[in-house]
């Protein structure tokens, strides 16, 4: 279910949605100085694409929505699901 963060004017869901990852912008300007986070400093409503390294997914930090399904049981940031054995 949407909250107020993650809804737009006519109260439609906005995420989740693919963008940049976390960053920080070095200098005076914005354009080209894009500096992205490690990973320790990344929020959990976060997950980077395993084909696009410094892209991904972000969903609602307040109310998950948008979350992967596969976020649920111990997933990392880095796509997919930590520990788990194929088969699992």
């Amino acid at each position: 279910m949407s909250c107020e963060y993650c809804t737009d004017p006519d109260g439609a869901p906005c995420v989740p949605y693919y963008g940049v990852g976390p960053h920080r912008h070095a200098g005076d300007k914005i354009i080209g100085s894009t500096v992205l986070l490690p990973e320790a400093e990344w929020p959990t409503n976060y997950r980077e694409d395993p084909d696009e390294p410094g892209c991904g997914v972000w969903w609602c930090g307040h109310c998950g929505e948008g979350k992967p399904d596969d976020m649920e049981a111990g997933a990392s940031h880095k796509g997919g699901a930590e520990g788990k054995k194929e088969g699992d």
